[in-house]
């Protein structure tokens, strides 16, 4: 599958990074320089191809008139568009050719509610499939590209292999992870864990999940009614604690166990 991604800001180099160059994750500031094991085995630069960085949207203006002058005609299976100026994003379906299209919303500002309606619309039209999930980590997709990128890329909702020796956690695998990466230091730093108390568990994966740390934004969402951070925090803690075996629904608020807690 060839993918395409246009984006702005540090989320989307982290992002691109992520997925075409693992062994720069000691540069994000996790593990460290001295402490990569270089545990992301995969490249996928040969399916990138196209990126493209933009200046942030509040450096453009208020309206962008000509969205073609900031973006070259391209072509790709999937595009992903991240933290875009409202006019290019809405323009994209004119300028590239591709199938489907991801605009995550780790910060509402990145695709707002009326904007994403309007995308939906856009899209069914002309037969692109559209996601905008909210945050990135909680993309979900029963069929089609965006399914298929999911499994191929091994991206989205984080997933694990975990194993254990009564209350020890030998060994953490991540099978899906989020698309900043920060599952693979959520398993890394889990391993060897001796589960003691749920909260103390649930509080454990969390602190980690933060230090990598987590981009999502922390500002209050007006669908979401708390951050999308917070709700980041809920699907790892909920992922992970699922794979250990350990009940954490418990942890989710009432308001978001349906999104967390949905079966995959």
């Amino acid at each position: 599958m060839e993918l395409g991604i246009i984006y702005s800001g540090e989320f989307g180099k982290r992002f691109a990074g992520n997925l075409a160059y693992p062994y720069l994750c000691p540069t994000f500031g996790a593990c460290g320089i001295n402490g990569c094991d270089y545990c992301k085995r995969y490249d996928f630069s040969s399916n990138l191809v196209y990126v493209r960085e933009l200046a942030e949207p509040q450096e453009l203006g208020l309206y962008v008139e000509e969205a073609e002058k900031y973006l070259e005609p391209f072509e790709c299976d999937l595009a992903i568009a991240i933290n875009l100026h409202p006019d290019i994003l809405i323009s994209l379906p004119e300028i590239g050719e591709f199938k489907a299209l991801i605009a995550p919303a780790c910060n509402q500002n990145w695709c707002l509610p009326g904007l994403r309606r309007q995308m939906e619309e856009k899209c069914s039209e002309i037969g692109i499939e559209f996601s905008s999930p909210k945050p990135f980590c909680s993309l979900t997709s029963d069929s089609g590209l965006i399914s298929k990128f999911s499994r191929e890329f091994r991206i989205g909702r984080p997933e694990f292999r975990v194993e254990r020796e009564g209350n020890l956690i030998r060994r953490a695998e991540v099978l899906r992870s989020d698309p900043c990466g920060s599952a693979y230091y959520v398993a890394k730093r889990m391993s060897g864990y001796i589960i003691e108390s749920r909260e103390e568990f649930w509080k454990e994966i969390h602190q980690h999940q933060c230090a990598y740390p987590c981009m999502a934004s922390m500002d209050r969402d007006v669908e979401l009614k708390e951050a999308p951070f917070h709700l980041a925090g809920y699907i790892m803690v909920y992922q992970f604690s699922k794979a250990a075996e350990v009940e954490a629904e418990d942890f989710i608020p009432e308001h978001f166990r349906k999104i967390v807690c949905r079966v995959r």
